[in-house]
Order: structure tokens, then C-alpha cells, then sequence
């Protein structure tokens, strides 16, 4: 499933998707951004037990990339 969220002004797309063995992972895409955000974990195979659990952890990865992202630049 995707979903799509906002954070600091940001779209981030979420998937998630069920595996053969019940369990879920989930990939995220950084959308908005002025250079592109790469997500070191992305092909990782993080599995969970549910699909909650997936959608989060996507979402918890994404906004600590874009708030790293934001460091680098500081404050406004």
C-alpha cells in the first residue's frame, strides 16, 4: 500500500508491502526536496510483524532524514 504524508513541508511516500513469509517492509521516498534525500537503510531488509509497524519505521527514517537534511543548512 502507499501512502503519503507531510512533514516540515515535505511530501514523504510510503510502501509497504507483505512478503511470502506474513511479514511486512516498507520503503520511503523523500519528495519536495531541493536536492534529493538518499536513505542509506533502503535496502535493508527490515521485517515486521505488522503493517503499522512498517509504515512507522518508514516514517521515523524519513523525518530523520529530512531533519538532518535541514541541519546542514540552519536556521532561516
Amino acid at each position: 500500500m502507499k501512502y503519503e504524508e507531510t512533514f516540515y513541508g515535505h511530501r514523504i511516500v510510503v510502501t509497504t508491502e507483505r512478503n511470502s513469509g506474513d511479514r511486512w517492509t516498507s520503503t520511503v521516498e523523500v519528495l519536495d526536496t531541493p536536492q534529493p534525500i538518499a536513505d542509506p537503510e533502503q535496502d535493508s531488509a527490515t521485517e515486521f510483524l505488522s503493517e503499522a509497524d512498517a509504515r512507522r519505521h518508514a516514517l521515523s527514517r524519513a523525518a530523520g532524514l529530512i531533519d538532518r537534511a535541514r541541519q546542514g543548512r540552519g536556521k532561516p
